[in-house]
């Protein structure tokens, strides 16, 4: 077993970092999805002068350690964010994530980019009698504005996916996207830069006065700073979450078959919740954790209680299946207290953080650029209380 991230990108070449002193309109400081989705809409609504720049190198922190599951829920369900902010509300950050699974999509395919894209079911899967109402509920929620969705008992659990661990499933059709989460953010960045951005790496901003960002070689005059360093931000509101990953070797044909995974990806909807998914290659992947940790806690990859409680997973949901375990790692990522993103304007300076899921880090960085070339949403209303 390989204790270190899966994902590779033989085609990317690292960017030389920043030795010159440089001035912008817009500097970017962090190089995961957000901050290159967010260089790439700013360059989209016509911004001209955008510099992006990245400690070490472009998805190299919490971005290229995730999972690449891509889904419209993420980290929260939608009986909550219904809960949270009442039924209409609720449908404008739902219909807000919609848009945002829609961009990655459009943007994927419009710029070509290569990232093992596949579209995915998704399966919310409830154990016997442990979490029958979070199912139901949630299906009851998802149900009045997606008229595909299904419960599933059963047999009909069955058809789906190969299991006996479940009682209760919500289906939602194409609520997922499976994807190399490195190949999809250097790739994205590398298009950035026929928009005309600037995209120096192994650049650390080390102090940063009133217009001036310093690098150990060279300054940066900016107009705005904009802050997407997620779970490396340093306001309390936003919280340090670690999770683990383990790949498994390629299964054979007749093991996907055997599993019903093809095409979808499942978690189940306990506390600190596992997913799974098959990788393009049809390596079995899957994740687990949720555990907050200081900003300076010393990383363990892996985290070694997460990974026995992954081990013990595969037998428990498939028990005929025991594929060697070929990668593990573990990485974190920021959030809020609600799992609602950040965004906070100071001055010159804009935080954007918190996200949670990387299909609401490309939902707020769009709805940020908008902001930043004057373009009026709906989603005013939502951040109203988070912008300042």
């Amino acid at each position: 077993m390989k204790y270190k991230v899966f994902w590779k990108n033989p085609g990317y070449k690292v960017r030389p970092s920043l030795k010159k002193d440089i001035e912008c309109d817009y500097l970017i400081v962090g190089g995961g999805i957000t901050g290159v989705s967010l260089a790439y809409f700013l360059a989209k609504d016509g911004a001209k002068n955008v510099i992006l720049v990245e400690k070490e190198k472009i998805a190299s922190g919490a971005t290229g350690r995730a999972a690449g599951t891509l889904v419209l829920k993420g980290e929260l369900d939608l009986k909550d964010i219904i809960k949270d902010y009442g039924k209409e509300k609720g449908r404008l950050y739902w219909k807000a994530n919609h848009e945002g699974f829609k961009l990655i999509k459009e943007l994927i395919k419009k710029e070509k980019i290569d990232c093992d894209f596949e579209k995915m079911h998704t399966l919310y899967c409830g154990y016997k009698n442990k979490t029958y109402n979070d199912v139901v509920e949630e299906y009851k929620a998802e149900k009045q504005f997606e008229k595909k969705t299904k419960l599933l008992v059963g047999n009909e659990i069955k058809k789906e996916i190969n299991t006996n661990m479940f009682d209760k499933v919500v289906l939602s059709y194409d609520h997922g996207i499976s994807v190399n989460p490195l190949k999809l953010t250097q790739n994205i960045s590398m298009a950035l830069e026929n928009k005309g951005v600037k995209v120096y790496e192994n650049t650390h901003v080390t102090k940063v006065g009133k217009n001036i960002a310093k690098t150990p070689h060279a300054k940066i005059k900016f107009k705005k700073l904009i802050w997407a360093i997620d779970s490396a931000h340093p306001s309390e509101k936003v919280k340090n979450l670690k999770s683990t990953i383990i790949v498994t070797r390629p299964l054979t044909n007749k093991e996907v078959e055997s599993t019903g995974l093809k095409g979808k990806i499942i978690w189940d909807s306990k506390e600190n919740y596992k997913y799974t998914k098959l990788t393009k290659d049809n390596r079995m992947l899957v994740g687990f954790g949720g555990i907050i940790v200081h900003k300076k806690h010393r990383i363990y990859d892996p985290h070694f209680p997460h990974l026995k409680e992954l081990k013990n997973f595969i037998p428990k949901i498939f028990p005929r299946l025991n594929p060697d375990i070929e990668y593990t790692w573990s990485g974190s990522f920021g959030i809020t207290d609600d799992y609602y993103p950040i965004i906070e304007f100071k001055k010159n300076q804009i935080s954007i953080a918190g996200a949670g899921s990387q299909v609401v880090c490309v939902m707020a960085a769009k709805y940020l650029a908008d902001k930043l070339a004057g373009k009026k949403s709906y989603l005013d209303n939502f951040f109203k209380n988070k912008l300042s």
